[in-house]
């Protein structure tokens, strides 16, 4: 089921200019782009969701068989996603000592957990890790959580599913007009090749952001925010997703009251002091 792909299959995309003369030429266009973005859509089944596990050591940990028990529009779902290499960065030095990149290293969604948290509780709808279509280079374990027996199809001890069951999965939650919320959400949906109208999605990034200053990362605003600990070892994706959510929910909270440009700029004040570096005990004192 892994296969090596040492190129990726060309695309070629042709734009042509249309002129539009009068009102008559603008519907027959707007008629002829429907028809067409009609026949480029794929009809996604609802037993997607329960897709089963490709490692038979692992039942299905999908929470959602039932038509109505799959999330539409407007529901709120914590999205996070792990990632291992596939393809290491390769560069060189010029005359001048500079580095030079002449390989983009190469990502592959190794895992996706989706909690959804519509009715003010975070319960776990997805939790699956994913079968990367290429061999993997390094596992990124202490990012990722993710080790190499894993995503072994044969023994995995998860509920492992292909890359495109997990990206079908995903583009059933978007098309059903669901709202994304996460750390980082930009970056992981452009990983996964997945594109996610703006106002489905809910990024705690950007939420706790001030311009033209540097972003805030997950672990850090658990800690100062929430006053606990994050994930000391490596990473859990669950664990994130219901972070992200936590952390919105405190948000939502502190903007009703009045509160929340003041506190943002608390919490930059203290990371310049701390240089970023921030305890459990710093944080709740």
């Amino acid at each position: 089921r892994t296969f090596h792909f040492p190129f990726k299959e060309p695309c070629l995309v042709i734009f042509r200019e249309v002129v539009v003369r009068d009102e008559a030429d603008s519907d027959a266009l707007s008629r002829h782009t429907r028809k067409a973005h009609e026949r480029c859509q794929i009809e996604i089944p609802f037993s997607i969701m329960d897709s089963p596990s490709i490692s038979p050591s692992r039942p299905s940990t999908v929470h959602a068989n039932l038509f109505s028990d799959i999330p539409g529009k407007g529901s709120l779902l914590a999205f996070d996603a792990e990632f291992v290499l596939v393809q290491h960065e390769q560069s060189s030095l010029t005359a001048t000592g500079s580095k030079v990149t002449t390989r983009e290293g190469r990502y592959a969604l190794a895992r996706i957990s989706i909690l959804n948290c519509t009715s003010g509780e975070s319960e776990v709808l997805i939790d699956a890790h994913v079968l990367p279509r290429e061999p993997v280079v390094d596992y990124l374990t202490r990012f990722s959580g993710i080790r190499e027996g894993d995503l072994d199809p044969k023994g995995s001890p998860h509920h492992l599913i292909t890359t495109r069951d997990a990206y079908l999965k995903l583009r059933l939650l978007v098309e059903r007009g669901c709202v994304f919320v996460g750390h980082g959400l930009s970056q992981d949906f452009a990983t996964v090749n997945l594109f996610v109208p703006p106002d489905q999605i809910v990024d705690t990034v950007e939420i706790y952001h001030q311009n033209n200053r540097r972003n805030i990362s997950l672990r850090f605003l658990v800690n100062y925010v929430l006053g606990r600990d994050l994930q000391q070892d490596v990473h859990d994706s669950v664990e994130d997703a219901r972070a992200a959510y936590e952390l919105y929910c405190r948000a939502l909270a502190l903007k009703k009251e009045g509160k929340f440009e003041r506190y943002l700029t608390d919490i930059y004040e203290f990371g310049q002091v701390s240089d970023w570096k921030i305890g459990l005990e710093k944080a709740s004192g």
